[in-house]
């Protein structure tokens, strides 16, 4: 029998790195990183759980090219370094970026590392710093520039740089509305619903929405979720039965059936729907245990969904009905925010609380002007927060009752891993350290932003494109800003404030990196789905 190596006394229990990732998601990379070491899956219950204990701050999602701490309990870095050495045909892993021509690829690098006592956890985030690049920026269609006007087209590019620079000016100075952005709410807009099944204890709807067929997959996946959809339906099956015919033992069968052949045709990002699929070919019906499967991240994040649709309705009723720039009696304002509050901790199942106090504005607090916008909080809901006293206090009960909740179901949760103390969010978010340039450009595919890995490299940004072809005589305007947002604070809300455009994909999709950018876009409205 091999025999397990001695860790030594003298080193701590925790191997700290940093953890640089492009085109995939900390989940997934965690669980590559795992896989490797020999822990299998995901951490989640179930089959896939992992034998290796890790640790993260926050989950960074696919799109961005991020670096962040981690911890692995007991491990040495030489057993991380194959990740560093790139895979034979590696396009475009030298330079890193994902810049260019070189989509498509999915790098993750390992670095710094060094011992420590205590390990990483989720809530435990100080903040995120974002280097953001604003590509093919303009004020009004460069279409409307005649062509022959060389004139024209310099005070063009001035008055949209004089506007980029004010724009990004204000972000600074003023703020923007802490909304939750819309990855908050999943892909499909939905994670919110899911959870609000998850509080009436309807684990079968909560399983039909996360299984149902979603718009813009790829035809092997539409057409699994397709099959389980319909797989109670009598003429996609091999008896005469009709669905009003079926025994519980017929449908135990058919749905263990088709789960067994429906996880095959699912992608490996697919967790909750595999989760799902694997506990149903074991336990048909078994809704509520299904669910349980899920790895319990992903569990609480269905449930802060509802916790962050209720908070944006609210803050929008307090900003748009009440005032905008005046602390009223009945608000709640912010007194103390200790370090370590964050935004609690879901393994743990902590409420982010910790270390925060806050207090009702009263007619004297507002007539002395005691407090400002900066203060001004509302709660995210939960067993162990304190409400307004004013109509936003009310509006919480309306929504709840409109979606078929109260504050009570909070407490009666049917899955006990899962609790909801609440928290206190601001509703006006001000980055600090914010930085911005205007550069000019004539690629539409030019890196103007240097990534960690290509910093690392020696890669300059020029080597990074290799469209020459499709450079021209037009000039393009990009606002490279970088900022830091408290937890839970989302970049993409203060673009949204920074260029009064949507952040949506549908909307982003449609805008052209040369040219009149949003020639193509016949809706620019700033609202979304869940404000």
């Amino acid at each position: 029998q091999k025999l397990k190596k001695k860790w030594p006394s003298d080193r701590p229990d925790y191997l700290s790195f940093v953890l640089y990732k492009e085109n995939i998601d900390t989940g997934t990379a965690i669980k590559d990183i795992t896989r490797q070491l020999g822990g299998g899956g995901s951490g989640g219950r179930g089959r896939h759980k992992s034998k290796i204990r890790y640790g993260y701050a926050g989950m960074k999602d696919k799109r961005g090219i991020t670096s962040q701490f981690c911890t692995l309990y007991r491990k040495e870095a030489n057993e991380l370094l194959c990740f560093n050495q790139p895979p034979k045909g590696g396009g475009g892993i030298r330079g890193g970026g994902g810049h260019t021509n070189k989509g498509g690829v999915s790098i993750i690098r390992v670095g710094n590392f060094s011992y420590v006592k205590d390990e990483i956890r989720l809530g435990m985030l100080k903040g995120n710093r974002f280097d953001i690049v604003l590509r093919n920026v303009a004020v009004s269609p460069l279409s409307s520039i005649p062509s022959d006007s060389a004139h024209d087209a310099a005070k063009q590019l001035d008055v949209t740089k004089s506007c980029l620079e004010k724009a990004a000016s204000d972000l600074r100075e003023y703020g923007f509305i802490n909304y939750f952005g819309m990855q908050r709410f999943g892909k499909f807009y939905d994670t919110h619903k899911v959870g609000i099944a998850v509080l009436k204890g309807d684990f079968e709807e909560a399983v039909n929405i996360i299984m149902k067929p979603k718009p813009d997959e790829s035809p092997r996946i539409s057409m699994a979720r397709g099959k389980w959809d319909k797989r109670f339906v009598g003429d996609k099956r091999d008896d005469d039965k009709s669905t009003s015919e079926l025994t519980i033992n017929d449908k135990e069968q058919i749905e263990a059936n088709c789960a067994k052949e429906v996880v095959r045709d699912l992608g490996r990002f697919m967790t909750c729907e595999v989760a799902i699929l694997n506990c149903l070919a074991r336990k048909p019906l078994d809704y509520k245990r299904a669910f349980s499967h899920i790895p319990k991240t992903m569990r609480m994040m269905f449930l802060h969904a509802v916790q962050s649709y209720l908070w944006n309705h609210i803050a929008s009723h307090r900003l748009d009905t009440m005032s905008r720039n005046q602390v009223l009696p009945g608000d709640l304002v912010l007194l103390d925010e200790k370090q370590g509050g964050g935004n609690g901790d879901p393994q743990t199942n902590t409420s982010g609380l910790s270390g925060k106090s806050v207090k009702i504005v009263t007619d004297q607090d507002v007539s002395l002007k005691k407090y400002s916008m900066t203060d001004l909080v509302l709660p995210l809901v939960g067993t162990k927060v304190e409400y307004p006293s004013n109509s936003c206090g009310a509006l919480y009960d309306s929504l709840l009752d409109k979606e078929g909740l109260k504050k009570s179901h909070f407490k009666k949760l049917a899955d006990p891993e899962l609790a909801l103390g609440g928290d206190y969010r601001k509703i006006i978010c001000k980055p600090s350290d914010v930085e911005f340039e205007v550069k000019e450009y004539h690629d539409p595919l030019q890196p103007l932003l240097y990534t960690d890995l290509m910093k690392l490299n020696k890669v300059s940004l020029d080597e990074g494109s290799k469209s020459n072809e499709d450079a021209t005589n037009e000039v393009l305007l990009g606002l490279v800003i970088s900022f830091t947002l408290p937890p839970s604070a989302y970049a993409t809300i203060a673009l949204r404030e920074l260029m009064k455009r949507p952040t949506s994909s549908d909307y982003q999709q449609k805008l052209k990196l040369q040219g009149w950018c949003e020639q193509d876009v016949v809706d620019t409205k700033v609202s979304e789905p869940v404000d």
